[in-house]
């Protein structure tokens, strides 16, 4: 009895280690064969064979949004830790949790809009053929749609 129970476990433990180790491959092989879209970023520096002046141009742009983008994703999440707290204490749709939210769809807005202004501005830098890709792509992205 005691050597069938060994067995037993033997067996069990030596299945469960394979199916552990089948679903990690799986799941590991799965999502690294998913393609990822490149980003807007790497789409200018990879695919529209800027100028060393453009380059030059767009990396003082990206520069600037990245700063802007920092503070207001800083001010969303300064909003969020509002919105948690006032949650906590009120329990209820107070006038502080109304205004945390109002304060994160402030910081939200201004973002989007900081990140319109930086699209057309790294456009002005562009010929009209890069625009071209550039808007198509700027489309996709906005539209979720593939190229």
């Amino acid at each position: 009895m005691i050597q069938s129970a060994r067995t037993y476990l033997l067996v069990s433990f030596l299945l469960a280690t394979l199916a552990g180790t089948v679903a990690a491959w799986s799941t590991t092989t799965y999502f690294a064969s998913r393609v990822q879209e490149p980003s807007l970023h790497q789409m200018i520096h990879r695919d529209l064979r800027l100028t060393s002046q453009q380059s030059a141009q767009v990396a003082e742009i990206e520069a600037r949004y990245s700063a802007q983008r920092q503070r207001r994703e800083n001010e969303m999440r300064a909003a969020n830790a509002r919105l948690a707290a006032s949650i906590e204490t009120d329990r209820q749709l107070s006038a502080e949790v109304q205004a945390a939210i109002e304060d994160f769809h402030l910081a939200m807005g201004e973002l989007q809009m900081e990140t319109i202004r930086y699209v057309f501005e790294i456009r002005e830098t562009l010929t009209p053929e890069q625009q071209t890709r550039f808007d198509a792509t700027v489309t996709a992205y906005l539209t979720e749609q593939e190229l």
